[in-house]
């Protein structure tokens, strides 16, 4: 149905091929939010990017768009959301099994990552558009998820344009969460608490690390899981999470077994959840390195409380484990969450957010050293008495053995 000369709305389209939509009031506060820093940095439209929905999630955020794995760009304004997306000349980027609302324009172009010469082709798309409304500074949001031709058409086909980056502005705006999204939020912790209750029932001896992981991605699928990592690593020692492509150990009696279920459930929302399972009865060793860690995310997460740096949790982490004997953490062991696997704040030195009421984020420390490495896995939200763990599954040691 046309609403104006250029603007669409999908409203009448098939909206029972995708079942998981924001709610509309949520998605009119996100605008409004996002509008209103617009405004105050004289920001006129934004640049966004999406090929996937492990990360770049702020176009989600603003679009409500589940991207397929062909790229779609958007430009945000306060007059509505510009789709320029992948398809045939002249078409229409947005089809019915997208359900974008406040569609100002909705452009596809036969545009691919893989094939170089059609580099430009979105760039040309936002170009037009701009030029257009006579927008004057452009916002790139993901610096590093936007392909480089399209930036490097935009800055240099727009001389007149300032061109600034808005990254810092929507990661400080996506990371509160709202009560509708902490809604998600449990939703997706929930989700997860189900299918890790399905690991007693397929965790064998003998079975490879492989096959354990495809049993619980298969659940992950039936339950309308967005996407889905599942992360499984057996070791006499010290378990870690294996990437698919190598989870080729068969599993052995004495063997410790991580497994780390990272989802995106219905509508986008990301959560994790992980534990350690032991084929036999564990070592003194493990147990110990399992009990630390435990105390370890409990204690950190209660640091957790508005105003407090990610930083200061982390370098307060990392004195821990060496005054226990176990290794520093070299990358980080919390970070935030929502339509981005890993999200801002990450509790690493280099974070300057600072935590604020209804944050979420993941926390896992890992206790390692010769003996053994343990590792615990929770979502937790950030409140006025320090981070409230999410998660309802027992922070302990399953042993498995028959």
């Amino acid at each position: 149905m046309i609403m104006a000369n250029t603007r669409f709305s999908l409203e009448g389209d098939q909206l029972g091929r995708f079942h998981f939509r924001t709610d509309a009031a949520e998605m009119e506060r996100r605008w409004k939010v996002t509008r209103e820093a617009m405004r105050r940095q004289e920001i006129d439209c934004l640049v966004l990017w999406g090929d996937n929905q492990i990360f770049g999630g702020v176009q989600k955020y603003l679009t409500d768009l589940q991207v397929p794995v062909y790229p779609h760009g958007f430009l945000f304004s306060q007059e509505g959301i510009s789709i320029v997306g992948h398809g045939d000349w002249g078409g229409a980027a947005c089809g019915d099994y997208l359900c974008c609302r406040d569609v100002l324009d909705n452009i596809s172009v036969p545009f691919l990552p893989s094939i170089c010469y059609t580099d430009s082709y979105p760039a040309e798309e936002f170009c037009k558009i701009i030029r257009r409304h006579g927008w004057k500074r452009a916002g790139f949001v993901g610096m590093n998820i936007l392909p480089a031709g399209v930036y490097k058409y935009m800055t240099e086909t727009l001389a007149d344009v300032v061109f600034t980056d808005a990254t810092d502005m929507m990661d400080e705006i996506k990371a509160v969460k709202s009560p509708y999204e902490l809604s998600l939020c449990e939703k997706a912790v929930r989700l997860h608490e189900d299918i890790l209750a399905a690991v007693p029932t397929i965790l064998r001896v003998g079975r490879t690390e492989r096959e354990v992981s495809l049993a619980l991605r298969h659940l992950a699928d039936d339950m309308y899981c967005s996407d889905f990592l599942v992360l499984t690593g057996a070791h006499p020692t010290a378990p870690g999470g294996n990437l698919y492509f190598y989870q080729n150990n068969t599993i052995q009696r004495g063997d410790y077994v991580y497994i780390l279920i990272e989802l995106a459930g219905p509508g986008g929302i990301w959560a994790e959840l992980g534990r350690t399972y032991s084929m036999g009865e564990p070592s003194a060793a493990m147990q110990k390195a399992w009990d630390d860690a435990v105390r370890l995310e409990n204690d950190l997460a209660s640091m957790c409380i508005p105003g407090a740096k990610p930083g200061d949790v982390f370098q307060e982490g990392n004195r821990r484990l060496a005054a226990q004997g176990y290794a520093e953490e070299g990358h980080f062991f919390a970070h935030g969450q929502g339509y981005d696997i890993v999200d801002r704040p990450v509790f690493c030195k280099e974070e300057p957010m600072t935590l604020k009421e209804n944050m979420y984020f993941s926390m896992h420390p890992r206790c390692k050293n010769k003996e053994a490495a343990a590792i615990c896995v929770d979502n937790y939200v950030v409140t006025r008495d320090g981070g409230r763990r999410m998660s309802r599954v027992p922070q302990e040691l399953v042993c498995i053995d028959y």
